[in-house]
């Protein structure tokens, strides 16, 4: 069965009129502008690997400093593809000091509309994304760290509901973080979850009703899983994309100082054997 990877709808936008069309090519150079000044500043490149018989892009940031036991998190695109707003998560991730991996589960394929958005999503199988989010975990480890390098995923919206559902899929992850994604509702669903988790939602998403998301807790609690789940007042879906119509500040910086301590207390990296023998 297909599951709804969907987020809510939300309203369509128009350019105004009058004088306020005089200012567009102005506001579009300064877009332009910025988003150039914020491509120089990536951390990252854009790599290769093999998952589920296919060879995958994905963009790749690395932190200053790195050795085998340096974490990884995967981080799982929206319903528009793997763009800037997303590679900048991974580039902020890697400053926090991990090694950082976006996948592209669209093929290059990006959206500048919701009607694409849609396309591309109703388009992607979950379980090809979920063996793709596998791969990337699995390149993670290949890269000088093996075993010891403890891996997470965090995923927003589309990304969010793949996050949930590649740990539920046995996903060799040791941590999993989902924003606003689509959740399940009965014990059972939850019982294969082996990665604690940690849920940000929005109380105003119409896509993803509060109720369902206090159900998805009581599952978890039910089940005996570590599990977090924040909800915030006020806001609904995407609250967390500075480059949306939703984004709500105040709450995207505590849900990233969230994220950030949910990872550093789950994907501190083990000692090798040697080391806890000494």
């Amino acid at each position: 069965m297909r599951r709804d990877l969907r987020g809510p709808r939300e309203g369509r936008f128009f350019a105004g009129a009058g004088p306020a069309r005089l200012l567009m090519p102005l506001a579009v150079s300064l877009a332009l502008s910025v988003a150039a000044a914020v491509a120089a500043e990536r951390a990252g490149e854009m790599v290769s690997y093999k998952a589920g018989g296919e060879t995958v892009r994905a963009y790749l940031a690395r932190p200053e400093e790195e050795d085998r036991g340096t974490p990884g998190v995967v981080v799982i695109h929206e319903w528009w593809g793997l763009n800037d707003q997303i590679k900048g998560v991974a580039d902020r991730l890697a400053r926090d000091g991990y090694l950082a991996i976006a996948p592209d589960l669209y093929r290059g394929k990006l959206a500048a509309d919701r009607g694409l958005a849609h396309e591309l999503m109703r388009g992607l199988s979950e379980n090809r994304a979920v063996d793709l989010i596998k791969g990337a975990a699995d390149h993670l480890r290949s890269l000088g760290g093996g075993n010891r390098r403890r891996v997470g995923t965090v995923g927003f919206c589309m990304g969010g509901r793949l996050s949930l559902a590649a740990a539920l899929q046995g996903a060799e992850v040791q941590a999993t973080v989902m924003f606003y994604g689509s959740v399940e509702t009965t014990r059972e669903a939850v019982e294969p979850l082996r990665a604690p988790l940690l849920g940000i939602f929005g109380r105003e998403d119409r896509g993803i009703p509060v109720e369902d998301v206090r159900k998805f807790e009581e599952a978890l609690q039910a089940a005996g899983k570590v599990a977090a789940i924040q909800i915030y007042p006020g806001v609904g879906h995407a609250f967390f994309n500075e480059q949306g119509p939703s984004y709500d500040r105040q709450f995207a910086v505590d849900a990233w100082a969230r994220t950030q301590a949910f990872f550093a207390k789950h994907l501190e990296p083990k000692p090798a054997p040697e080391e806890q023998g000494s």
